[in-house]
């Protein structure tokens, strides 16, 4: 506390105050008072006691006399009575929070306070240092004793202290040492071994860099039929009222913070020899209490093992808590309270004029007492931290806890309700959308366009444009085709075509055939695309001529061909709950998986976005999104519901952030879509600002940083940004939130119409305001499951318990959290799932890619924060191979079977994986990546030799942040990555006018390599395969 003193000296986070009302000796003589006060004083060293830095150490000064009490005295008999009693809580509290100089005596101050003529009280605050709760206790008695002597003219009936508090210090130096103190450490070590850092409740703030120690109270009281119920239910368990009300306190903050392992920190009085107990001092000490209530113990059980923690808890109470702090060393944060950051307390004797001092030692303090047949509790918080609302909502949650246990105290813990009835149907309610929008079918929808608008631009492509009608005949006349082919209502059809407008004619004739679209992006390596055609089970691919897909026993359908049918529509066959869509997502087993969408659950998608926007048909959509992508489906079919108009960059232009804004200029684009990694690379592209046709950006994918829409903002005022939320396998988007300017966190926002979001618990019971939880998706927009995974659609795709007969939820494997304002909050994943520059990854994909190679025996992928480059994968690799080749080789070898976007921007050698104390891997300990990169190669600086190669060092140097880049440094070992592969290949397109692959910069990672790269592709005529062939040919 000295130390806290001296290091927050404007702080009082220990003073004690309290009021005494003085009821049975009104009206009371103040100068009588100040007389008793100074008995009580001059009978207590520690209150003549002041403290001092000397010779190193904090050292104990008692004066041997006092000077006279002084009461401060105001009178507020002016005032009506409450507001007489509201000016007294103010000036009380004003005293207490103001800190006392350890150095200087009294280490007290009061004042007399009038609030009527018979009613005078007593507002006194302590230092911590010289006083504790049963010094309260003991100096209201003796004051009262003392001013009733006086009055009667005899002396005091108050028993000789045996001790004083300095020689219970001089005693308890002494004990704490030698065996004793070993012993105790030793015991202390072994129990706190593995705890949490941070119990990280979930708060309305992030923590500040530093602790405040600002506080806020919060005070109830339970009724008489639940307070009996307690009690009944402590006599039931043979325990005390202590246990039950902790073993609920750890219940709650286990469901708060998602954990089982609970440290909480109580006071204990530390008098445990019989003649401290008349004595007022700082005796009190602090133990933690660590409460396990993993595998879901029922009640009954987990209060038995709390009866034991506390039991042996009070065994070894004596080592004082900063002493333990200093042996276990846990890592230090001014911002966190070290061992534990909640305490618990139970108040044998309650002071009701208590003063709230506006601090809060810990997050969060829960103290309560039994007093005239009620439960009474007192929360005390962290204001840096929590809103009074929250708070609110906790203290109501460890109610209905409460509640809940006396009713069943043989009901798990886990499964205990916290919501009462009332809030329960609210959190659902606020998960919940508006009625879905009517149903429909993509392809009858557009037909009805057609017909209504059939002579305006549909689909605008460099210097092609199709009409409504001519779209509309085409996609008639290849879905004809189709049907000769086979394609009957409900058969997957692959479509392999860059973007174009044989690409849009494509999609809709699938679907008026009565098939489900399956895109297959060009760009894929060919082991991947081989892949997912043979899993699709498609029996037709449609294609350009000019692209090499691996068909195998398959029926090619090519679009430049001419199909000589009727360009009538054709009679529809399929309905809203048929497939419109299949797109592959990434798969933990090493195999992608390919999610089902339904007519019904992208119309009523569809429907939302026009409801809210209000496309027109003057609206220009650019359509850049790659259709492997699910964002592509409402890119393709929102504007063409609409009458708008549709404009597909050239392939490869979803990379070229100067490509699209010069698209947006020449087409006046009103509409666009960008995942935050891509937007980040637009907003720093020249002249944005004359882009003055667009309206509206929409941003989903990953997660969007409230940086990124401040610049965003910046750079285009007056452009709508919208936040949208959802995976494939709930049709593109389920949530929405329109951002706004000085946003600090950006959530998901409000389910659409047709839609639920629930934040649930393992059980799937709605977590509650605030606190995170696995968010499921329910309602019409949810996929049918994977094709041919019936295994993993019953784990992903469970009953759901909030609709109607037969419907499924879709657990996301995302951590949310739903906000009082009802909108929701991504936090992270709860699987090893992330999103790399929009990719939804799944780690287990990236390792069992790796795992291929023999000379690997084990890796582990990991997004890390400090990846080369900047946020982005690493991988952990046990490899027998040469040391120097790992980054190169592995690389290589992913980028001919992994988009570029799951290939890790930095490998990683470790020849031990670490471990936690429970034998499963560590990742928070896994290695920072070692960055520089040269080291990792083991290559030396070799300096470049042509002009060329001076050039693309520079150029090189400039993007990834190094003052010297060799010929023979890997580019992405030096800090590179998908984003700023796409970057480089812009500049060489600005500085030497050439289109390089992207797929170059992942098989061709050195200046050498690349410096040959250009300059044949400046001759003209390579295939990229040729100069891949000549790199593997060495």
């Amino acid at each position: 506390m000295w130390f806290l003193s001296r290091f927050e000296p404007d702080l009082a986070v220990y003073n004690i105050g309290m009021i005494m009302p003085m009821a049975a000796r009104q009206p009371v003589d103040p100068r009588r008072l100040e007389r008793a006060i100074d008995l009580v004083v001059r009978r207590h060293e520690a209150l003549r006691t002041t403290f001092e830095f000397r010779d190193g150490q904090v050292v104990q000064l008692v004066s041997p006399g006092a000077p006279p009490t002084v009461l401060t005295e105001t009178d507020l008999t002016h005032l009506p009575l409450d507001g007489a009693e509201a000016e007294l809580a103010r000036l009380a509290q004003a005293d207490a929070v103001l800190p006392f100089d350890m150095e200087r005596a009294p280490l007290y101050r009061a004042r007399h306070v009038k609030l009527a003529e018979d009613d005078l009280r007593l507002a006194i605050v302590f230092d911590h240092t010289i006083f504790d709760g049963i010094s309260s206790m003991v100096f209201m008695d003796e004051v009262e004793e003392c001013y009733d002597a006086l009055g009667e003219d005899r002396a005091p009936k108050l028993p000789e202290l045996p001790i004083q508090f300095a020689d219970f210090a001089v005693w308890q130096r002494g004990r704490l040492s030698g065996e004793f103190l070993e012993t105790e450490l030793v015991h202390w070590r072994e129990r706190l071994a593995g705890v949490p850092a941070d119990l990280a409740l979930p708060g309305d703030r992030p923590r500040p860099a530093r602790r405040t120690y600002r506080g806020g109270i919060r005070l109830g009281t339970y009724s008489p039929e639940l307070s009996a119920g307690v009690e009944r239910l402590a006599k039931e368990l043979n325990t005390t009222l202590f246990t039950v009300m902790l073993t609920a306190y750890a219940a709650v903050l286990s469901r708060w913070s998602g954990i089982d392992d609970i440290v909480v920190g109580t006071p204990v009085a530390g008098r445990l020899l019989p003649e401290t107990e008349p004595v007022i001092g700082m005796f009190v000490n602090a133990v933690p209490l660590r409460v396990d209530l993993s595998g879901a113990p029922s009640f009954r059980e987990a209060a038995v093992r709390v009866r034991a923690t506390v039991a042996e808890a009070l065994d070894h109470q004596e080592l004082p808590f900063e002493r333990l702090v200093e042996d276990l060393q846990p890592t230090r944060d001014l911002s966190v309270p070290p061992l534990y950051q909640v305490m618990f307390n139970l108040a044998i004797r309650t002071n009701e004029g208590q003063i709230a001092n506006g601090t809060a030692k810990v997050d969060v303090q829960l103290d309560v007492n039994m007093r005239d047949g009620l439960l009474h509790t007192r929360l005390e918080y962290a204001t840096d931290l929590f809103d009074p609302g929250t708070i609110e909502r906790f203290e109501a949650n460890l109610r209905t806890l409460v509640e809940s246990a006396a009713a069943d105290p043989d009901r798990p813990v886990p499964t205990l309700p916290v919501l009462a009835a009332e809030e329960r149907a609210r959190v659902l309610a606020l998960g919940t959308g508006a009625p879905q929008a009517a149903p429909g079918t993509l392809h009858t929808l557009i037909e009805a366009r057609a017909a209504a608008t059939p002579d305006a631009p549909a689909v605008v492509f460099g210097e092609v444009t199709l009409t409504y009608a001519e779209l509309n005949g085409r996609a008639n006349r290849l879905a004809r085709r189709l049907r000769e082919v086979g394609v009957e209502r409900g058969r997957t059809v692959a479509v392999c075509a860059e973007r174009s407008p044989e690409l849009v004619v494509a999609l809709l004739a699938v679907l008026k055939a009565g098939g489900a679209y399956v895109p297959l992006d060009p760009e894929y390596p060919r082991d991947r695309l081989e892949f997912m055609l043979a899993d699709c089970g498609a029996r037709v691919l449609l294609t350009q001529r000019h692209l090499v897909v691996p068909g195998g026993p398959i029926e090619t359908v090519l679009l430049e061909d001419d199909h000589d049918f009727a360009s009538g529509d054709l009679e529809p066959v399929t309905g809203p709950d048929d497939a419109a869509y299949l797109i592959y997502t990434s798969g933990s087993t090493g195999r992608p998986k390919a999610v089902v969408n339904t007519h019904r659950g992208i119309v009523n998608r569809l429907a939302w976005m026009q409801e809210t926007f209000g496309l027109t048909a003057g609206d220009v959509v650019m359509q850049k999104t790659p259709t492997s992508f699910d964002v592509s489906v409402w890119e393709f079919f929102w504007p063409l519901l609409q009458g708008a108009c549709l404009v597909p960059v050239r392939p490869g232009g979803h990379r070229d952030p100067s490509h699209q804004r010069d698209l947006i200029k020449r087409h006046s684009v009103t509409t666009m879509h960008f995942v935050p990694s891509m937007l980040a690379l637009f907003l720093e592209e020249a002249n944005i600002e004359s882009c003055t046709s667009l309206r509206r950006v929409v941003c989903s994918g990953e997660e969007l940083p409230p940086r990124l829409a401040a610049r965003f903002f910046d750079r285009l005022p007056g452009v709508e940004l919208h936040n949208l939320y959802g995976p494939t396998e709930a049709a593109v988007d389920v949530s929405w939130h329109a951002c706004r300017p000085g946003e600090t966190v950006i959530p998901i926002g409000r389910p659409m119409p047709g839609c639920r979001l629930h934040v649930l618990d393992e059980h799937l019971e709605p977590r509650p305001v605030g606190v995170p939880g696995h968010l499921h998706i329910g309602g019409v927009q949810v996929a049918r499951g994977y094709a041919g995974r019936p295994g993993l659609t019953a784990e992903r795709f469970v009953p759901d318990p909030y609709g109607p007969p037969g419907a499924r939820l879709y657990a996301t494997g995302d951590l949310a959290r739903l906000r009082a304002d009802g909108e929701i909050e991504f936090l992270g994943r709860i699987d090893d799932q992330v999103k790399v520059h929009g990719w939804r990854v799944e780690l287990g994909e990236i390792e069992a890619a790796l795992a291929e190679d023999a000379r690997v025996r084990r890796v582990v992928v990991a997004l890390r924060d400090d990846a080369p480059g900047g946020p982005g994968l690493v991988a952990y690799v046990d490899w027998t191979g040469e040391a120097s080749r790992l980054s190169h080789e592995l690389r290589t070898g992913l980028a001919r079977t992994l988009p570029p976007a799951l290939v890790p921007q930095a490998f990683v050698q470790v020849a031990e994986f670490p471990l936690s104390p429970s034998g499963k891997l560590d990742r928070a300990a896994l290695p920072p990546p070692t960055g520089p990169g040269r080291g990792d190669l083991g290559t030396t600086y070799v300096a470049p030799e042509t002009p060329l190669e001076e050039e693309l060092c520079a150029l090189w140097g400039e993007l990834l942040g190094r003052d010297r880049v060799g010929v023979e440094d890997d580019f992405f070992a030096l800090g590179g990555h998908s984003l700023l592969a796409v970057q480089l290949i812009t500049r060489y397109r600005e500085e030497y006018g050439i289109e390089m692959d992207l797929r170059v910069c992942f098989e061709l990672t050195t200046v050498t390599e690349h410096a040959l790269a250009v300059l044949e592709l400046q001759l003209g005529d390579v295939e990229l395969d040729d100069l891949l062939a000549e790199d593997a040919d060495g």
